[in-house]
């Protein structure tokens, strides 16, 4: 079916119209052209993200094809929810044919089956949450890859406020994967490198890990060769109240927080407080972990994104590179 908001040039021929003037729409600025043939309203496009507009130029895809397309890689990852950095400036997809890999028309497309490792996710056929997982874990760098082995693990509510083919999810989509169902997908890579690379990252992972910032700052924590800390401490503060750290090194009393900007924009996240009140919270939070004698130490995406920063930050709390001991 359709997105509603796609105007589709063959619809307008079907009902005796005349498609020219969708073009000539698109040159008065009323609509924008996703892609042949598939156009919106301009005002709808503007209202729109960066992972909204990529799922809308999928289902532009979808519509438009015969035989509806695989999606893989990051575009499957984006309906899936797990944890991606950015958006791909093409649509990926899946081909079984030696000859049609190449790229063109906003689309990417790669070798491998069509039948195996698949799932429906709404309107769209993509690979399955297991070897989309595995198969970026092979590609990515390694901070990338790691936060999305991360986020396919993470077990947490899924499903009452999702919709299958939500292109802005913030949570995973589906049941955790397990362990196992991952290494059985690595092993299943052909490439021996690849397989390789993604068992590492397999073995590196947690399910502990709530965010894509959180696994990246593990990720730099460990190519500065840092001590990995433990994931989601948790503390009694004076006031009764528990407070979960993002990590703990218990050795040093050494608590680190990554800041993100969705704990103080997303609603979802700070309930019914405003943002000023949920900076208060937050203060008042880390003020009851120094008192139980806890150094706290906070950093933010660019931060973390600078390794000479990020290793300061670190220092600054006390922690030794491995690298240095």
């Amino acid at each position: 079916m359709a997105n509603p908001e796609l105007i589709l040039a063959s619809d307008v021929t079907r009902i005796g119209q005349d498609a020219r003037h969708l073009a000539k729409q698109v040159k008065r600025g009323g609509l924008v052209r996703v892609r042949r043939g598939a156009y919106v309203r301009s005002a709808y496009w503007a209202e729109l993200n960066e992972r909204q507009r990529h799922g809308l130029q999928a289902a532009a895809l979808v519509n438009a094809a015969k035989t509806p397309p695989l999606f893989n890689a990051q575009t499957a990852a984006l309906l899936w929810g797990l944890g991606i950095v950015g958006v791909p400036k093409r649509l990926c997809t899946v081909t079984d044919d030696p000859r049609g890999g190449r790229s063109k028309h906003g689309i990417r497309r790669s070798l491998g089956s069509l039948d195996s490792g698949v799932a429906r996710l709404g309107a769209f056929p993509v690979t399955d949450k297991v070897r989309t997982t595995m198969e970026l874990a092979a590609t990515l760098n390694f901070a990338e890859a790691l936060a999305v082995v991360d986020s396919s693990r993470r077990n947490q509510r899924w499903g009452d406020a999702l919709e299958a083919d939500n292109w802005n999810k913030h949570k995973a989509w589906g049941p955790p994967a397990r362990v196992d169902e991952l290494a059985d997908a690595a092993s299943a890579l052909t490439s021996f490198s690849r397989k390789r690379r993604a068992e590492s990252i397999l073995d590196l992972s947690s399910d502990k890990s709530e965010s894509v910032g959180e696994s990246m700052s593990r990720a730099q924590m460990i190519l500065l060769n840092f001590p990995v800390p433990s994931l989601q401490g948790s503390f009694t503060l004076g006031n009764g109240r528990t407070a979960r750290t993002d990590f703990w090194w218990p050795e040093l009393n050494l608590v680190g927080e990554f800041d993100g900007q969705g704990k103080y924009l997303r609603h979802g996240l700070r309930g019914n407080q405003t943002i000023q009140q949920a900076v208060m919270a937050e203060k008042a939070r880390e003020n009851g972990l120094r008192a139980l004698g806890l150094t706290v130490v906070r950093w933010d995406w660019s931060d973390m994104m600078n390794p000479r920063v990020f290793a300061r930050i670190l220092n600054d709390g006390g922690l030794r590179s491995l690298r240095a001991a």
